[in-house]
Order: C-alpha cells, then sequence, then structure tokens
C-alpha cells in the first residue's frame, strides 16, 4: 500500500515512523518546512520528504493528514487536484467540525474517501499507539492500516466527518484546562513543601471512573456553588501569596460566582440528578442565546 504523510511534526513523524516498519508499505511524508527530528530520520530511513504536493501524489492509496487544524483548508484543494479517484484521505488534524465536513464534500466530489481520525490522548507517551476516535464510512484498508501499528480506535456509530473532532475538542476542554490548573497549582504546592501530601490526597479521585466523578461534581454544582466559591476563593489567595498567580483559579471563582447567583434567581435545577442539573444549565446564563440550537448540521 502506498501512503502519504502530509506533516511531519511529532503526529507525523510518528506514524511516519510506526508505518515504514511494515514492508507491505510503501511511506512517504510531504511537508514544506519539515522540522530537524524529522530531516533526520528522513536522512537515515530513505523516507523522502517532499515539499509540495504535486503529481507525485496521484498513485497514492492512502492520505494521512497530519498538520494544524488551521491549514486543512489549504491542503485539501491540491490532494482533490492530484490524488486519484478511489484514494482515501485520512485527517488527522484538530480541524473545526465544519471545516472537515467541507473538506469531506470536496473530495468526494472527486471520487475520494474521506475519514476523520481524533487522537484523543498524549501521542508523546503513546505515539502511534495513541487512541483514536474514528468517524465516517469504513475503509477496510484505513482499518487494517490502524490495526496494524497497534492504535485503540474506537468507531463512533452513524458518524460523518466532523463527529470525531467534535468529541475530542470537548474532551479537550476538560483534559487540556486540568493540565492548566497543573500548572497553576504545582508549582505552588513545591513552594509550600507538600507536593507529595497533594498527590495523596489527589488519591480519592482513582477511586471510581473519572466520568462518574464528572457527572457528580456536575450533579452537585448547583446545591454547593457557595461554598465551593468561597473555598476556590480562598484557594486563590494561597497561590497568590506563594507568589504563583491565580489566572485560572480566578475565573473558575467567577464560575461558582455565577452559578450562586443564578441558583439565588431561579431556585435551581428541578431536582439534584446529574439530567437535572444539565437541563438547568442551558436555561441558564450557562447557554447563550446566540448557540446554535442544531450543532450538527
Amino acid at each position: 500500500m502506498k501512503i502519504t504523510i502530509i506533516g511531519s511534526g511529532q503526529v507525523g513523524l510518528c506514524w511516519a515512523e510506526a508505518l515504514s516498519t511494515n514492508a507491505a508499505h510503501t511511506v512517504s511524508l510531504s511537508d514544506p518546512q519539515p522540522p530537524a527530528a524529522a530531516v533526520s530520520w528522513s536522512e537515515t530511513s530513505g523516507v523522502p520528504i517532499r515539499p509540495e504536493v504535486s503529481e507525485w501524489i496521484a498513485d497514492q492509496d492512502l492520505v494521512l493528514i497530519c498538520v494544524p487544524g488551521s491549514v486543512l483548508p489549504f491542503v485539501i484543494d491540491p490532494l482533490v487536484q492530484h490524488l486519484g479517484a478511489g484514494a482515501t484521505i485520512v485527517d488527522m488534524t484538530t480541524a473545526a467540525a465544519q471545516a472537515k465536513r467541507d473538506g469531506a464534500a470536496k473530495t468526494a466530489a472527486s471520487g475520494l474517501g474521506y475519514v476523520d481520525i481524533a487522537i484523543t490522548g498524549a501521542v508523546a507517551l503513546s505515539g502511534a499507539r495513541t487512541p483514536l476516535l474514528y468517524a465516517g464510512p469504513s475503509v477496510p484498508a484505513v482499518e487494517e492500516v490502524l490495526a496494524a501499528v497497534g492504535a485503540p480506535v474506537r468507531a463512533l456509530p452513524d458518524s460523518a466527518p466532523g463527529d470525531a473532532v467534535t468529541v475530542k475538542l470537548l474532551r479537550s476542554v476538560i483534559m487540556k484546562g486540568l493540565e492548566a490548573l497543573a500548572i497553576e497549582a504545582l508549582p505552588a504546592a513545591r513552594s509550600y513543601g507538600v507536593l507529595d501530601q497533594l498527590y495523596t490526597v489527589l488519591s480519592d479521585v482513582d477511586q471510581s471512573a473519572f466520568t462518574d466523578l464528572l457527572k457528580s461534581m456536575v450533579a452537585t454544582h448547583p446545591a454547593h456553588a457557595v461554598r465551593r466559591h468561597a473555598e476556590v476563593v480562598e484557594a486563590a489567595a494561597q497561590l497568590d501569596r506563594a507568589g504563583y498567580p491565580s489566572e485560572l483559579t480566578g475565573h473558575v471563582a467567577e464560575k461558582y460566582a455565577t452559578t450562586a447567583q443564578q441558583v439565588a434567581a431561579t431556585g435551581g435545577p428541578d431536582g439534584s440528578t446529574f439530567e437535572a442539573t444539565l437541563d438547568w444549565l442551558d436555561t441558564t446564563a450557562f447557554h447563550t442565546s446566540s448557540a446554535p440550537q442544531d450543532v450538527s448540521a
């Protein structure tokens, strides 16, 4: 199978390394400005890095797009122009869902397949074996390639391009938020000399499934917003006293304050369940009137 990877950053390079170990594949890279690591690997492996997409890509079977999401529209046009009908594009970018839907429509008109793949873990830790979400039509050749490198793949049922990245970006709201909070808290914990103790008291998080913890947090959020707001305000002050600005923690306190105000104004959810709280959040200032009602369209 002939496979081209567009983009030779961390994601593109790790997939190039994984796929090139299979003698059944002929792998190439395309990147106008490849990083030093990719150039070095190309020189030692013999896998070429071409600066641009042109006629050479016409006979490729699969193209993995591993570029920043903002670049996707600029990558699609030359692929549509030069790829042969029957080839499949595997979009591994974090481009917006609509950009992926536009890309899928454009490629379909040229007889090309299109699959939306969202990477849902840390590539730096797991490389090509990082878990993936698959959205779009079943393409056996794509599924075989993903399976061959040992990547855990979860196919979204009844899905289309754009659906996988929608799930990924919502996951990023939570996981990148946790990362930002860790950056804010852990240096301060070390300066107070309590880093190990903090790890210990965080171990209660390991006692239940993470999604169950999130649901419990949401379900109890309105009823405990006032108390939790006071606690977060003090936590922010503690960070500031240690010389670590509480920028994100301050925003967290504002969120609790908003909830407390909404509870006082509306009486809170009609029940203490997760579903009841979600319904209530949708009727408060947390859901703006300008938000689209059908985000799947």
